[in-house]
């Protein structure tokens, strides 16, 4: 466990007109939004993938702590889990243990990576909450990733998880809801596709966002199949000059434009229980373009939740 991030940023003034985020943060035991960090990049390593993700969590801090508060909310940092000793599998099972412990207490997760290996204890925490707190109901996993993550391989990696998911879902008899947004074809194997459609996953290819109504159309599709639904972001889905500081940059990618009309349709859906968002790099990163996108996306999944609640 890391040193905690000490909150600061631009003060303009108490009145509630110069708020920022790191004047309101920490407010409450029992907030609505709780930030949780996973610096890991052990299993990028593994992967042969380039190494700094680990570094991130704490520098999309930093980026988010300046920016305005608009609208009244509830955010409280939980801190980070690191991976100690390269044991990546234990500290999957701590960012587990955390996420079903907010999920539990009715606070939303927002969790920030770190490789894409967080999506895994990400998703035994929602898992396990669900099992215990809603069984019977289903999970669905929304990935927007130029990657499927459906890799085979002897130990947990950053191209696992969600075949570490399919797993752990099979091992409990439940079914496995996987849909993936900005497909690259040329950043998957053929037998990456086939283990999709093995598991019966969903994919939209890169070059099909273009049409985005057909897009959320199968949106709609997945979401109505589903009762919970978790979104992981892992930032390479975006072309390469809006996200450089990435471990595989994008030669394609998608717009920020198009992103956000997707999201903002799954928050509307009332299903999203938990966000983390993965792959920021900041040893390649230009400007902190990349941090900047992942503290804009975590900024704007808790201005589309308080903009939905009645005032």
């Amino acid at each position: 466990m890391s040193d905690p991030f000490v909150w600061s940023g631009r003060f303009d003034g108490d009145d509630v007109c110069h708020r920022r985020l790191f004047q309101v943060i920490n407010q409450s035991k029992n907030p609505h939004f709780g930030l949780l960090g996973f610096q890991s990049d052990e299993g990028v390593r593994r992967n042969q993938g380039r190494l700094g993700a680990a570094a991130a969590p704490d520098l999309i801090r930093k980026q988010m702590a300046s920016f305005p508060v608009h609208q009244a909310f509830s955010l409280t940092d939980f801190g980070n889990v690191s991976v100690e000793h390269q044991d990546l599998e234990a500290a999957q099972a701590q960012l587990g243990e955390k996420v079903t412990m907010l999920m539990d207490q009715g606070i939303t997760p927002i969790v920030l990576g770190g490789g894409h290996e967080t999506a895994y204890g990400s998703f035994q925490g929602i898992f396990h909450h669900v099992a215990q707190q809603h069984p019977n109901e289903s999970i669905g996993i929304i990935n927007f990733d130029a990657h499927f993550d459906l890799r085979s391989a002897d130990e947990n990696t950053s191209g696992t998880p969600f075949l570490n998911a399919a797993h752990l879902c099979q091992a409990h008899d439940q079914p496995f809801h996987y849909l993936v947004i900005g497909i690259a074809a040329h950043a998957n194997t053929r037998a990456l596709f086939d283990k999709a459609d093995q598991l019966n996953a969903t994919y939209v290819m890169d070059t099909a966002l273009a049409d985005l109504n057909h897009t959320l159309k199968i949106l709609t599709t997945f979401v109505n199949t589903v009762d919970h639904i978790y979104i992981t972001i892992d930032l390479d889905v975006f072309s390469n000059f809006i996200a450089p500081g990435v471990s595989a940059p994008a030669v394609r990618g998608i717009s920020v434009a198009t992103f956000e009309a997707l999201f903002i349709h799954l928050i509307d859906s009332g299903k999203v229980r938990l966000l983390d968002i993965v792959e920021c790099n900041p040893n390649f990163d230009i400007d902190q373009r990349t941090t900047k996108l992942a503290a804009f996306i975590a900024y704007q999944f808790i201005q589309y939740h308080i903009q939905k609640e009645p005032s």
